[in-house]
């Protein structure tokens, strides 16, 4: 006899040519479905990973990891708390700043903007803003000179390009003896950038000096801006850090600034992998029918069975495995299929592009050119897990309904 009697029929059922062709035409699509849903997840669930990497490198290039703003969002003698917080084991460097909301004004044109006034040798430490210039550098940003660095999507909007000046506006008024005017200073545009994500239309940089004059803050700075050793370190090391500066500071970290964007992020990878297991719970509720049927066309086995001796639960057993053994094989092959595409699908996606003489991604108007791709084993552990999950579940029913089965009723007929 073979051992365990279980496993061995139920594999068996699953291999042994049937004589019911329908029943064989159920597993097939079953199996096919269960094939599908897990390749489905796995190379789009590696895509939105590739999204998220590609969109958290872009940003964090430039955001730094985290800011301390001083009493009052002003912070005097900024140079000696720049030199505390630097002397700390997970800081690498603290650059001071201030930033506003701000309109730039062209003629016939305005469009908002955030703008941050920096220290370009400090800044160059805590963010990698130079290396994304497209024109101009960095250091062109001299005090007392009022330059402006631009975003590339909003010197595109604006018309302007190295040379061209904007009108700064401030949301705050100058009252004169003729009246109540806004703040405006004009400046030179003597640089863009590209950081390829959504700053590229929403930011500008001046010069430290320039930001004093422009928000009337004398020699005091809002704050600092931090690079830390691990950018996932912010979250519960600035509060440390806000030891060592004056009391009434406030501390903000990357996620917190950039917190909204991420958490989108991660809500539409959620909410595209639960649409996507919808897939793999349909083949799972064939499972169902193929064992209800093969149980209907084994009746007269499992009363064979009976009578020799095995236990309503062995019969349990051996349709659990039959149905088990289908998703299973669905999520081994689907798995097999998707990491090599998920590895390969940039590639892919160029070939058939350049096969079908289109393109996917347009460079000038998207931020990427091709489709970025992550694989986490993680990700592929849990689909394997809830794909197997789902084939167990939906063979308890039918196969508790064939432990049911009594000999002498199935075998009335026979």
């Amino acid at each position: 006899m073979y051992q365990p009697l279980s496993l061995f029929i139920g594999l068996r059922y699953t291999r042994a040519k049937r004589r019911n062709q329908f029943i064989s035409f159920v597993s097939l699509i079953s199996l096919l479905g269960m094939i599908l849903g897990v390749t489905a997840l796995v190379v789009v669930m590696s895509v939105m990973n590739g999204f998220e990497t590609e969109l958290r490198g872009r940003i964090l290039s430039v955001v730094p990891h985290g800011y301390i703003d001083g009493p009052e969002q002003r912070l005097p003698e900024w140079y000696k708390w720049q030199q505390q917080l630097v002397e700390s084991d997970a800081v690498v460097a603290a650059a001071p700043y201030i930033d506003g909301t701000v309109m730039l004004s062209r003629p016939g044109m305005v469009r908002g903007a955030v703008l941050h006034a920096i220290e370009p040798e400090a800044e160059s430490k805590v963010s990698t803003i130079n290396a994304s210039m497209v024109d101009g550098q960095l250091k062109d940003l001299q005090g007392g000179q009022y330059n402006i660095l631009l975003g590339e999507i909003l010197a595109r909007y604006l018309g302007v390009y190295i040379g061209d000046e904007v009108s700064v506006i401030l949301p705050r008024v100058t009252v004169t003896p003729v009246g109540v005017f806004p703040r405006v200073k004009r400046f030179t545009v003597v640089g863009i950038f590209q950081v390829g994500a959504e700053l590229d239309s929403t930011t500008v940089f001046i010069h430290l000096a320039d930001g004093q004059k422009l928000f009337q803050l004398g020699q005091d700075v809002k704050g600092l801006r931090l690079q830390l050793t691990d950018l996932f370190l912010a979250p519960s090391y600035l509060p440390e850090l806000l030891n060592k500066m004056p009391a009434g500071s406030k501390a903000k970290s990357w996620s917190e600034t950039q917190g909204s964007l991420f958490s989108a992020v991660a809500m539409e990878k959620t909410m595209i992998s639960l649409l996507l297991m919808i897939i793999v719970l349909i083949a799972a509720l064939n499972i169902v029918s193929i064992v209800t049927m093969m149980v209907s066309d084994k009746r007269s086995d499992i009363a064979v069975l009976r009578t020799m001796g095995a236990s309503p639960q062995a019969i349990l057993r051996l349709f659990m495995i039959q149905g088990v053994a289908v998703g299973f094989a669905g999520i081994v092959v689907g798995i097999a299929i998707g990491i090599p595409v998920a590895l390969n699908v940039g590639d892919i996606v160029v070939a058939l592009e350049g096969m079908l003489g289109t393109q996917v991604f347009n460079p000038e108007v998207y931020f990427i050119s091709r489709i970025p791709s992550v694989l986490q084993w993680g990700d592929v552990f849990w689909i394997a897990v809830c794909g197997l999950l789902l084939s167990v579940l939906a063979t308890i029913y039918p196969s508790i309904r064939a432990s049911q089965i009594q000999p002498a009723e199935a075998l009335r007929y026979e």
